[in-house]
C-alpha cells in the first residue's frame, strides 16, 4: 500500500469522526435522544481511534511528508499544523474522561461541562486534519 493511499484512509477515519461526532450532537441537543448520542459518540471515538492506529502505521512505514508549498502558503500550512498536532494531544485525554463520564452514568453535569470544550477542540482536529491532508497531498 502506498502512503498516500494509507494517508486517504486515515483522513477518511478522522472526517467520519467529525461526522459522527456532529450527528450526536444534533441527536442529544435537538432530538434529545440519549441512545443515538451515546452509539454516534463511541462511532466517532473508534472512528478516532481507527484514524490514530492508520496514522501510526503510515509514518512507521514511510515517515513524513514534507510540505512543498512555500511562502504564505507555507506560512498557512504550519498555522494549522501547529495548533492541529498541539490540540490532537490534549484531546485523547479529554475525549476519554468524557467517555468514562457518560459510561458512568453519574455526573452528567461533569460530563456535559467537559463536552462544551472537547467538542469544538476534537471538530477543529477533525477539520485541520482534512486541510493538513489536502495541502500535503492534492494541493502541492
Amino acid at each position: 500500500m502506498n502512503p498516500e493511499r494509507l494517508t486517504l484512509i486515515s483522513t477518511s477515519f478522522i472526517v467520519l469522526s467529525g461526522l459522527s461526532l456532529l450527528a450526536g450532537w444534533y441527536f442529544i441537543r435537538v432530538r434529545r435522544d440519549i441512545v443515538r448520542h451515546r452509539r454516534l459518540m463511541l462511532s466517532a471515538s473508534g472512528f478516532a481511534g481507527l484514524f490514530l492506529v492508520a496514522y501510526v502505521t503510515r509514518w512507521s512505514l514511510f515517515g513524513s511528508k514534507p510540505f512543498a508549498g512555500t511562502g504564505a502558503w507555507r506560512t498557512f500550512y504550519f498555522a494549522n499544523l501547529v495548533p492541529h498536532i498541539l490540540l490532537a494531544i490534549a484531546l485523547g485525554p479529554m475525549a476519554i474522561r468524557l467517555i468514562y463520564l457518560a459510561l458512568r452514568k453519574q455526573d452528567f453535569a461533569a460530563h456535559k461541562r467537559l463536552a462544551r470544550i472537547t467538542l469544538p477542540v476534537w471538530l477543529y482536529v477533525a477539520a485541520s486534519g482534512w486541510l493538513i491532508y489536502f495541502m500535503l497531498y492534492k494541493a502541492f
